[in-house]
């Protein structure tokens, strides 16, 4: 039967893309595996993703081709094709092999069905992981140098960057609405009320405007529930907070380690005075930061605690669900409502809201259900019990009687073999004699 083979090829933005095109890395798989009479089952490639992550659309495509048994073999220009992270290319070879299918790189000589490769295939992932980490360090480093030097790659919202020149420029449209808002912060609109007048004036948002700019959205972009771009609380709060508009680039305000960022303390930033074009004065962004932290509600500890706070999400927006005390007719209660809604208002999700004494009857009733399906599992257990309590004598008496007959057996075993080699005793004797 002809060994049916899966062309995979990588190409991180590390590579030298004239030695390691994807192109060139299938060309040299395929080659290999004409000369060797194989049929070709698929290929896959995945191009501009580092080694380290092993989370590719290339990779899912092999993976599914093999789970289908479809393949018999994976060709690899080099180990490193396959991925650099040592434990996680490890993992990913076991995964094959329990397959029955083995991964071949065609330019170093290997095959992990071949036992006596076992130890190049280590020493291989040991090079490609500490390859990957020194790259990673090196590409850190360059890129906080570019970061003191005053790198964007994407400006905020009010700018634009000219990809000929690198200069950064203002958007005059997005600018003008960048000055309403703050004109209307200070003139006592709320963030939220801020974010529906911009709604009404029709606005572009950040995200509109970068999806128009590049041809792609922002992450998460808030839309309304037919597709439109939509203003939030939050959108406006990041505009009010961009030290940016007042001309300050500041960099290295987070970093990432182990793929997970985190915050760097503000003395640590790496700040650039008069690096954008001025959008809002010094002295107004200063008024809007201490506005903002007037009006920031104080931390308090001893807040009622409330028994669904954080556990409910809707459906709709993806929102959670937060509690609201209500004063109705003299009495106070608890409700939860969604707080896109409350916070964004219709445009974003609709009217959501469910009483606490409503959610206290639904999980009471799914508790009362839940204890009488262990009562029932309960009782099934207790009669189980006693008959095999009923059971147990005589099947301890029955186990009695087996283990005299075992004992009887292996006493019947030991003379036959003692007899068997005194016979054979008297024999070499006779023999000897003669």
């Amino acid at each position: 039967m002809t060994m049916r083979v899966w062309l995979y090829a990588r190409l991180s933005n590390d590579d030298d893309p004239a030695q390691n095109s994807l192109q060139n890395q299938q060309e040299i798989c395929r080659a290999f595996a004409e000369k060797k009479g194989w049929s070709i089952a698929g290929s896959s490639a995945d191009d501009n993703i580092s080694g380290m992550n092993f989370s590719r659309r290339g990779l899912d495509i092999l993976t599914a081709a093999v789970q289908a048994k479809q393949v018999d073999a994976v060709l690899v220009k080099d180990l490193s094709r396959l991925g650099r992270h040592r434990t996680q290319t490890a993992l990913f070879i076991d995964f094959l092999r329990q397959q029955q299918v083995r991964v071949i790189s065609v330019t170093e000589g290997v095959d992990t069905f071949c036992e006596e490769d076992d130890l190049m295939i280590g020493v291989r992932g040991l090079m490609n992981d500490y390859y990957a980490k020194d790259i990673g360090k090196k590409i850190r480093a360059g890129y906080r140098q570019k970061q003191k030097e005053g790198l964007v790659i994407t400006p905020p919202f009010g700018y634009w960057k000219d990809k000929n020149t690198g200069q950064i420029k203002v958007d005059t449209e997005a600018a003008v609405t960048v000055r309403h808002i703050y004109s209307l912060y200070l003139h006592g609109c709320g963030q939220k009320e801020i974010a529906r007048r911009l709604n009404s004036f029709g606005r572009k948002t950040p995200a509109q405007i970068m999806t128009e700019r590049l041809g792609y959205e922002g992450q998460k972009p808030h839309k309304t529930r037919d597709g439109q771009f939509l203003w939030t609380y939050a959108s406006v709060k990041n505009i009010l907070v961009e030290e940016a508009y007042t001309g300050v680039l500041n960099n290295h305000r987070r970093e990432y380690l182990g793929g997970k960022a985190r915050a760097v303390n503000e003395t640590d930033w790496l700040r650039h005075e008069n690096f954008y074009p001025v959008i809002i004065e010094k002295a107004t962004w200063q008024q809007v930061q201490i506005r903002l932290k007037q009006q920031a509600r104080p931390a308090v500890n001893n807040r009622t605690k409330h028994r669904y706070a954080g556990l409910l999400v809707c459906q709709e927006c993806g929102n959670v669900f937060s509690p609201m005390i209500r004063c109705w007719n003299g009495s106070r209660r608890v409700e939860y409502v969604c707080w896109g809604y409350h916070r964004n208002g219709k445009g974003y999700c609709s009217s959501h809201r469910i009483h606490e004494e409503v959610l206290d009857k639904a999980v009471w009733n799914h508790a009362k259900k839940l204890r009488e399906q262990y009562a029932a599992e309960l009782k099934k257990v207790t009669q189980l019990q006693k008959q095999w309590a009923l059971r147990k004598p005589v099947l301890d008496a029955h186990c009695l009687t087996l283990q005299k007959e075992i004992l009887r057996l292996e006493q019947e075993v030991d003379a036959l073999v003692m007899e068997k080699l005194k016979g054979d005793g008297r024999s070499s004797v006779h023999e000897i004699s003669i």
